[in-house]
């Protein structure tokens, strides 16, 4: 009872200073870009129907003490190594340790001492080891950057910008999406961008691609790259510098897709959807996975060592496509500073939100696991979908003509 209460109030006394800190530096960058829609959005039945600037403002915080109880009570105590950490970071807003409880050094010096915590470490993969031994690294160079990105007359605003997830030799991937769903324009005023989220190539023996990668993003202004190795574990990594990005140069934008570079996305039906929707209204919507546990096969690439972490998972949007609003990127940037990074991209951004008190919403347009066989080729199916996981680039470009065909019939 008492590191609960303890608990409420360091959470309480952080998110009052975090929620001033932030009301400051808003205010410093209203002057140089205006929010077009305010920074006002309501989800939940105690807060006013048309909230002030303010009154939103405190509605995340407010949210942030009862729902990281929550969160803290769903993860087990148990000898695990993330499960010892992220419990460790709840001692500390407690006031029970001493320490940072904002995660945003890099510890890889202390291998041994990481490696110490785990019995049987030596048994992990090469790519596990070095996402523990780094895994407080949450800071790295931005080789190729595209500042002006969200920018048209002179203002910063998007309304859908679609970051998707690629690696440096997925070429062909790319030059599909830019050729089909991912099109920049403003069809019906709601102005979309697109950016590919990379890390360098894989492998310190692997292809030099970094001079193909800089030339392609010459042609196409649409490339982000950082300085760090771009494997499946440091998919987390990829989305919290994306998050960084998004408030130094994109802070306007209404809606973000997260998805894959092999997913096929209706963008007409994604945006007349979304234009149905309150923008002021946080979303956080994909095909959900509820009830989801760790996976024990270590042949699977979602293998998670029991000593590595124990319990079941938050539910989440799955990663190969989901969307969320705009204006949640500041508070899921704010709150990934109090929770461990974990090897599954998807999982943590749910337990991200989770932190956050939100919810994810399912919806049947998505299907990040396909559809059936009879379906994968009918222009009619898709045109119904939102999302589907996966097709090849050759696959999209012939969706993607069938599906804009004016002549179609469904």
């Amino acid at each position: 009872m008492r590191g609960s209460r303890c608990l409420t109030v360091a959470t309480a006394l952080l998110t009052l200073v975090a929620l001033k800190a932030y009301i400051e530096w808003t205010a410093e960058e209203e002057e140089r870009f205006p929010t077009p829609h305010g920074a006002g959005w309501h989800s939940s039945p105690i807060t006013p129907a048309q909230p002030s600037k303010e009154e939103a403002l405190v509605f995340i915080p407010q949210h942030f003490n009862a729902s990281m109880q929550q969160l803290r009570q769903s993860i087990p105590r148990a000898k695990a190594y993330w499960n010892e950490k992220q419990h460790r970071i709840f001692r500390v807003l407690e006031g029970d340790l001493e320490g940072n409880a904002s995660r945003d050094e890099c510890f890889g010096s202390r291998a041994a001492d990481k490696a110490s915590k785990i019995k049987d470490f030596g048994s992990y993969s090469e790519l596990y080891r070095n996402f523990i031994l780094y895994d407080e690294c949450r800071t790295f160079p931005l080789l190729i950057n595209q500042p002006t990105k969200c920018i048209s007359s002179g203002k910063n605003h998007t309304f859908l910008l679609l970051a998707i997830k690629s690696l440096p030799g997925n070429f062909a991937a790319r030059q599909a999406v830019r050729d089909t769903w991912g099109q920049e324009g403003a069809p019906g005023g709601l102005p979309i961008r697109t950016v590919f989220l990379l890390g360098t190539a894989q492998g310190r023996s692997g292809p030099r691609l970094q001079r193909l990668v800089d030339y392609e993003s010459q042609l196409f202004g649409d490339i982000l790259m950082w300085d760090f190795e771009d494997t499946f574990f440091n998919l987390t990594l990829k989305d919290n510098l994306f998050l960084n990005w998004t408030l130094e140069y994109c802070r306007d934008v209404s809606f973000i897709l997260k998805g894959d570079d092999d997913v096929f996305i209706n963008t007409p039906k994604v945006l007349d959807y979304l234009g149905s929707l309150d923008v002021q209204k946080p979303l956080y919507m994909g095909q959900v996975m509820a009830n989801a546990s760790p996976f024990r096969i270590r042949k699977s690439k979602y293998y998670v060592p029991e000593s590595y972490y124990v319990g079941p998972y938050p539910s989440y949007a799955g990663g190969g496509g989901y969307i969320f609003s705009g204006s949640l990127a500041r508070w899921l940037h704010f709150v990934s500073r109090h929770i461990a990074f974990y090897p599954i991209d998807d999982v943590y951004t749910g337990l991200c939100f989770q932190a956050l008190g939100i919810h994810p919403e399912t919806h049947p347009g998505f299907q990040t696991f396909d559809i059936a066989e009879k379906d994968r080729e009918d222009p009619c199916v898709h045109r119904k979908l939102l999302l589907v996981h996966r097709r090849s680039p050759q696959q999209t470009l012939q969706l993607w003509k069938r599906i804009t065909d004016s002549e179609l019939r469904c």
